[in-house]
């Protein structure tokens, strides 16, 4: 874990009320993993605590990492008026994040990812991740988002993924309906054996018990609000389902095995 006072490279605007913010961080860029966070502070706002922010993705050769986030409260209030060279504290990279050692290539097996709503961001670093690993044999992507508005999410995928699947919620774009109607497709054209997922809880459940029923490998990446990102403040935690611990989200995830969170 790093403390390093970072500079924003940019903070552009992708819909009505998400942004994507590039901060020069060349320490954390170096060392950060798919699936793990920040805690971002800007030391000139009026919030005291940092702010968790799935890593989107990272470019270690420029030594910079990007954040996807909804405009919300006040700290992301803050943070979407904040401009280029500006500087913000960022506390990283924290937690652990997608596990890779059983996604090798298993006789045309697949990896399906799956992000509803800003939980998308932490997925891009996930799918570039696992094109790299195994260029010939790219994840399908299954995204589940409210409308065509939030489509600019594919430009960051495109270059990682074998295919995306859309579902949107009013119809406008793909498939209508949520994340999960779309399953019984993809599950009949692809033999998927590792799925991994972000996004709402209620969506996350729902998949998680399909792919447990199904006997697919699938982890969870849990979003909860976060005071420090570092297990001490204790407010976070959950009992796993089945080792009975209390898991704190920040220091022991925020990803999990799916049967360890939800009920099959």
């Amino acid at each position: 874990m790093l403390v390093e006072s970072g500079s924003i490279v940019t903070n552009d605007i992708l819909s009505d009320d998400v942004r994507c913010m590039v901060i020069q961080v060349p320490s954390i860029a170096a060392e950060a993993e798919p699936g793990q966070f920040v805690m971002v502070k800007n030391e000139n706002g009026g919030t005291f605590l940092r702010r968790p922010f799935g890593i989107a993705d990272v470019d270690r050769e420029q030594g910079r990492i990007l954040l996807i986030y909804r405009v919300a409260g006040k700290g992301t209030q803050e943070l979407a008026g904040l401009e280029p060279t500006m500087e913000l504290s960022v506390e990283g990279p924290l937690g652990g994040g997608f596990r890779f050692e059983s996604d090798g290539l298993e006789a045309g097996g697949r990896t399906l990812l799956i992000g509803g709503g800003v939980g998308v961001a932490p997925m891009i670093y996930t799918a570039r991740r696992l094109a790299e690993l195994e260029p010939a044999n790219k994840p399908v992507f299954l995204l589940g988002i409210r409308n065509e508005g939030e489509l600019f999410w594919q430009d960051y995928l495109k270059d990682f993924t074998e295919e995306i699947i859309v579902t949107t919620n009013d119809g406008s774009a793909g498939i209508k309906g949520f994340a999960i109607d779309a399953m019984p497709e993809i599950l009949s054209r692809y033999d998927i054996r590792h799925i991994k997922i972000c996004g709402p809880t209620i969506m996350m459940e729902g998949l998680a018990k399909l792919a447990m029923e199904q006997g697919i490998e699938c982890q969870v990446s849990l979003e909860k609000r976060m005071a420090c990102g570092v297990g001490v403040c204790l407010g976070c935690t959950f009992e796993g389902m089945i080792s009975g611990k209390r898991w704190k989200i920040c220091h022991d995830g925020p990803v999990f095995p799916a049967e360890e969170v939800f009920e099959k």
